[in-house]
């Protein structure tokens, strides 16, 4: 009878300690994202396929994320901050890994960035993302009182000059711009003197000039930010963003109807349900189903915020504010990108693009925003609490 009263307070107290708001927001996003990648890849199915293989891989990695998600909320995100090394260690190894075997794919053969698995194709820069919030947050906590000394802030900054330099070693330019945001905007939230902002922005201004004359930025990386000023003349590297932007607005507000976007159907718009998904809502489902992806991703935003503002201490704090920061930077860049704002660099809308790595590592994110919402309202009586 006792252990059956106690199972009861158990499950009882699970239910009350999970954060359902912000995970019902993340699986709404998951489903819509689903729609919009069912129906930029509908005009594709051949033979009598039901449904495509990055609608299979999506649902693969939002069912696992899932899981995985649920199963690290109940783990003490202390115990997970402060097995920083080993995690750390992890992500560099496999970073390195995938700099001698990883694999580009057909639409981006410039960034050998994915390992072939086989089964799917996973990127580990996306794993890197999780394993620099932990162990940035364990950082940043542990220096908490002398965070604005110069003698802290060089160790902070070739801190987060590691995931920018391995992302960059397997040519992928867009991670290193979100890591590089991820690293700003954790720097904000520890609350570091504004001064060191200012100084870090014109040694990226003195940075990004010397790359440019000395030709470290060239090739297509160089054309995709000229044509973002000479569009007619660089018509073919625009051709992308230029035809997303069209769909996007051709929607109206409330669209030609799902499955019958004409430039979603017809292929018009090169890997739209990858880094151009936004289009399809907007040509389909109109300024209403376009504004509704934004508004999801910004309750979800605001939702791990407010977890970290209610933290029980500085690494939850800190941790929460990564992931956060982690997924506006990917839906800034993705958005500039769509709007011809930002250059095209292949970076995914979070939980709506295709692509099993990302859906599923932004759930091992959550997971941990979800122990910090448990373990912050009453730790003594969750699963997998040991002190």
């Amino acid at each position: 009878m006792k252990n059956s009263i106690n199972g009861e307070k158990s499950v009882s107290h699970f239910i009350k300690s999970t954060d359902f708001v912000t995970l019902f927001s993340a699986m709404l996003a998951s489903a819509y994202g689903l729609m919009l990648v069912f129906s930029a890849t509908y005009s594709s199915l051949t033979d009598g396929r039901l449904i495509s293989s990055d609608v299979r891989s999506m649902l693969v990695s939002v069912a696992m994320g899932l899981f995985i998600a649920i199963a690290v909320s109940n783990i003490d995100y202390e115990i997970i901050s402060k097995l920083w090394p080993v995690i750390a260690a992890g992500c560099a190894g496999l970073m390195v890994f995938t700099f001698f075997f990883g694999v580009a794919p057909s639409a981006r053969q410039d960034a050998k960035s994915w390992l072939d698995l086989k089964i799917f194709y996973f990127q580990p820069s996306e794993l890197l993302k999780v394993g620099f919030i932990i162990s940035f947050s364990y950082h940043l906590d542990l220096v908490r009182d002398r965070v604005n000394k110069l003698k802290t802030i060089i160790p902070l900054v070739i801190h987060g000059a590691v995931p920018i330099g391995l992302v960059m070693m397997t040519g992928d330019a867009g991670s290193a711009l979100i890591f590089m945001l991820m690293f700003i905007g954790m720097l904000f939230f520890a609350r570091v003197n504004i001064g060191y902002f200012v100084a870090g922005i014109c040694a990226v201004i003195v940075g990004f000039v010397v790359a440019w004359r000395t030709g470290i930025i060239g090739g297509i990386q160089r054309s995709r930010i000229v044509a973002l000023f000479y569009p007619e003349q660089y018509e073919d590297v625009m051709y992308q963003q230029t035809n997303g932007k069209i769909a996007l607005g051709s929607g109206g507000l409330f669209g030609q109807g799902y499955l019958k976007g004409d430039m979603t159907q017809s292929g018009a718009v090169p890997e739209n349900e990858n880094d151009m998904i936004l289009s399809v809502a907007g040509e389909e489902l109109g300024f209403i189903g376009a504004i509704a992806v934004i508004l999801i991703l910004g309750f979800l935003i605001i939702r791990v915020m407010k977890t970290a503002m209610n933290a029980r201490d500085n690494v939850g704090y800190l941790m929460c504010s990564g992931i956060a920061v982690m997924l506006f930077a990917q839906v800034l860049v993705n958005i500039g990108m769509e709007l011809s704002l930002l250059p095209c660099i292949g970076i995914t809308l979070p939980l709506f693009s295709a692509g099993g790595s990302s859906s599923l590592c932004i759930y091992l994110a959550l997971g941990i925003a979800f122990s910090v919402y448990r373990f912050s309202r009453a730790p003594e009586e969750t699963l997998f609490y040991t002190k």
